[in-house]
């Protein structure tokens, strides 16, 4: 049996945060993610560049800093319709381009400072202001993460490779947790626990309440939301790289085994509608988000086949690209895990919606006032239900969001945190989950050295 401050189950960006503050602050930390190291959909789904948009200071700041001082880690890129990397002669005209023509949008380097990235709502960048994000390598992430770390790692203990498995419960607490590697199980006990897995597998199984899918607009009064509820949730996206070949005129062969795949009329209705937001990496290779690979109820309706047929879609497309849109000259470097934008989300002390997010925070005034991130993405819905909406300026997310109602020790810090399907469209974000985790995690610190200071 181990014994902690704290237990965190989850190692991507909320993960990430939380473990920073509270071994920054000297509690005692286990984290456990099922990967093989920190990063989650960061590192392990591509998702390796923030997008534009507001947060609060902090681990975000440091790691970029961390980066910047390793080669060809890191850089900021601007987002460029028309241009890509196969013919930059079309130009930057927003006006002029069309989707259906040239399904793409390229995020290229441009040398400026990292703090040009800090803002997406249109009171900070302005209606005509470029989008800058912040693209780092994947590879080079844990390096800069590490560096971070050393000075408090003897707070930590990490437990890469194990699964949640089940928790133990007594008087409105999570006293203990087991998690196994598909061999050995380990008991975790703690004070606190922190539910950062995606999938809020802890929250779940400890029976708090949950939802997943699209409110209808009776339910929280919406103005985006739909007449009726429904099981769609985000599309899911197959993030893929490439690499320049020495043949600038290459084409990569489809693999057999693609041609044999049943992919039904995906190729002839969904394929040639997806729009590529590309990024280049500093060596140059690209980051390719389809958008979409498939709809989110189509992933989870998939099961065990759903990589299968997403691989599989990915080198399709990656053929037509090639064939019909001229993108030659480079090869097909990697495939990563499935993005998965949404699933399962909390239903918490306070449910974050959409009018919250255009009231700049919470309007309901019964909260404790502490505020654990702030974000101005656009609400931002891939998918047959789609949707993008920018913000006009940025709004706060409260503690209570990360609350269950169910266990004073147990919070929810990742994007199945408590929010409408609306609002965690613009939430979901990895800076802003990672500054979300930062702050539950200064939170539960002030909670281990004075349990009745926040006690609601």
């Amino acid at each position: 049996m181990i014994r902690a401050d704290a237990c965190i189950v989850g190692a991507g960006a909320g993960g990430i945060g939380c473990a920073y503050r509270l071994i920054k602050e000297g509690a005692s930390v286990v984290i456990v993610d099922k990967n093989p190291d920190f990063g989650g959909t960061m590192v392990f789904s591509g998702v390796d560049g923030w997008e534009p948009g507001v947060s609060l200071d902090g681990l975000h700041t440091l790691i970029c800093k961390e980066l910047e001082g390793i080669p060809l880690a890191c850089h900021v890129t601007e987002v460029i319709p028309n241009l890509n990397i196969f013919d930059r002669s079309v130009g930057r005209d927003w006006e002029k381009h069309s989707f259906s023509e040239r399904p793409w949008a390229f995020s290229a380097p441009m040398g400026d400072a990292y703090e040009t990235t800090l803002g997406r709502c249109l009171s900070i960048r302005g209606e005509n202001g470029a989008m800058k994000r912040f693209q780092f390598d994947s590879d080079m992430f844990n390096i800069a993460l590490g560096n971070i770390f050393a000075p408090y790692r003897e707070n930590l203990k990490t437990f890469f490779g194990y699964s949640y498995v089940s928790c133990t419960k007594e008087d409105g607490r999570i006293v203990s947790i087991t998690v196994s590697d598909g061999g050995d199980e380990i008991k975790i006990c703690a004070d606190y626990f922190i539910d950062a897995s995606g999938d809020i597998v802890l929250a779940r199984d400890a029976g708090c309440a949950y939802t997943v899918g699209t409110e209808s607009r009776h339910a929280y009064g919406e103005p985006s939301a739909p007449d009726k509820a429904s099981k769609t949730v985000n599309a899911v996206t197959y993030v893929f790289r490439i690499s320049k070949s020495d043949d600038p005129s290459h084409i990569d062969p489809l693999p057999e085994w693609v041609k044999s795949t049943d992919l039904g009329d995906w190729e002839e209705k969904e394929m040639r509608r997806c729009v590529s937001f590309t990024a280049q990496y500093p060596n140059g290779d690209v980051n390719f988000n389809m958008l979409p690979t498939m709809q989110g109820s189509e992933y989870f309706s998939l099961g065990e086949s759903a990589d299968t047929i997403g691989h599989a879609r990915v080198y399709k497309y990656w053929s037509y690209l090639q064939n019909e849109k001229n993108m030659k000259g480079y090869t097909l470097k990697r495939i990563f895990n499935a993005g998965i934008r949404e699933s399962y989300r909390l239903v918490g002390r306070y449910v974050l919606r959409e009018q919250d997010l255009r009231a700049g925070g919470p309007i309901s005034e019964d909260l404790i006032g502490r505020t654990v991130a702030v974000a101005d993405h656009a609400m931002d819905i891939h998918g047959k239900s789609g949707m993008c909406k920018e913000l006009n300026d940025p709004y706060k997310i409260p503690v209570e969001c990360t609350m269950t109602n169910e266990f004073d020790n147990l919070f929810v810090a990742c994007k199945g945190a408590s929010f409408t399907h609306i609002a965690a469209s613009s939430a979901r974000l990895s800076r802003t989950m990672l500054s979300l985790g930062e702050g539950v995690g200064e939170y539960i610190a002030e909670l281990i050295r004075d349990p009745e200071k926040w006690k609601m």
